[in-house]
This record gives C-alpha cells, structure tokens and sequence, in this order.
C-alpha cells in the first residue's frame, strides 16, 4: 500500500468509526464537524505508522535475506571445496 492510500483509508474509516458511535447514541451525525475531523486526524496518524512499520519490516526481512544468502553461499563454497 502506498502512504496516501494507507492513511486516506484509515482516516475515512476513523470518521466511519465516529459517525457509527453518534449513531449509536441516537445523536446528531454531523452536527459537530469538529469531533469528526479529530477523528480522521488520529486514525490518520494510526495509518501513517502503520505504513512506516510495514516499511521498516519489509527492509529488515530483505536485509536478513541478503545475510542468509550469503551464508549459504559460503557454506555451499566451503562445502565444494573440501
């Protein structure tokens, strides 16, 4: 997922979370507009980290598989040569 799809998607669902619960109360959806973009600002930056941890996994998990390929190789050329 690309940031902007990550953190849109979470803020729209921030506000979807917020418009269900004044909903659930039988209170007005949008009579204060405030509470709604708080809402999207939060689940917003849950988006922004999230995408961040994704990205700092995904170049841990490469840089782990460079180590162990290069182990194997090292281990398959001490292996030939004996």
């Amino acid at each position: 997922m690309t940031l902007l799809t990550s953190v849109s998607g979470f803020a729209a669902f921030g506000v979807l979370v917020r418009t269900y619960a004044l909903g659930l109360q039988k209170r007005p959806l949008f009579s204060n507009p405030s509470g709604h973009l708080l809402a999207a600002g939060v689940f917003g930056g849950v988006g922004y980290f999230f995408y961040n941890l994704q990205e700092r996994q995904a170049a841990q998990i490469a840089e782990k598989k460079e180590i162990l390929l290069k182990r194997r190789a090292q281990a398959e050329n001490l292996a030939a040569s004996e």
